[in-house]
């Protein structure tokens, strides 16, 4: 009802070191003319951190997920105007050198968030919680449509 029609992306390869160029395609078919703000491609670093604890000697665990995005870099690979049936753009992304020692942003909380803040860590830390993180790369090819669902590709990388 919705289907538009799709997007789809194309690498050389899908594993990649710091400092490496993504070199690819994106492929859109369209089942009409429509109408778009932009065709861009991203490079996305979503880390999630996953907290399995309890008290000290008990049964009883407890896990918490938790989901932030460390990277995010958009390149435009086509403008505003009507996008064709069928259109394939090609697109490089150089991942920067040091992409693997980036790390999520903390907020700074002052006052009574501040110490609360410090207060749930120091109860994680005396519960026995253990942290446990892995951070997901991946490309997404988006055609933004105003007023209407965007047509997305997400495509699954590996960098390290």
């Amino acid at each position: 009802m919705f289907d538009k029609g799709k997007i789809n992306i194309e690498m050389q390869r899908n594993h990649y070191a710091a400092g490496d160029t993504i070199v690819g395609r994106v492929s859109l078919t369209l089942k009409k003319p429509v109408k778009a703000k932009e065709l861009s491609i991203s490079l996305i670093g979503e880390q999630t951190s996953t907290r399995v604890g309890g008290m000290m000697g008990s049964r009883d665990k407890s896990t918490s997920t938790e989901h932030t995005r460390i990277y995010d870099f958009r390149q435009q690979i086509d403008g505003e105007k009507e996008y064709t049936k069928e259109s394939d753009y090609g697109f490089e992304i150089k991942i920067p050198a040091d992409i693997l020692s980036i790390k999520p942003q903390m907020p700074e909380l002052g006052g009574v968030a501040g110490q609360g803040l410090k207060i749930a860590q120091a109860a994680a830390a005396m519960t026995g919680s253990i942290p446990l993180q892995r951070t997901k790369w991946y490309l997404l090819a988006k055609l933004d449509i105003p007023g209407a669902l965007d047509i997305k590709r997400k495509a699954d990388i590996t960098i390290g």
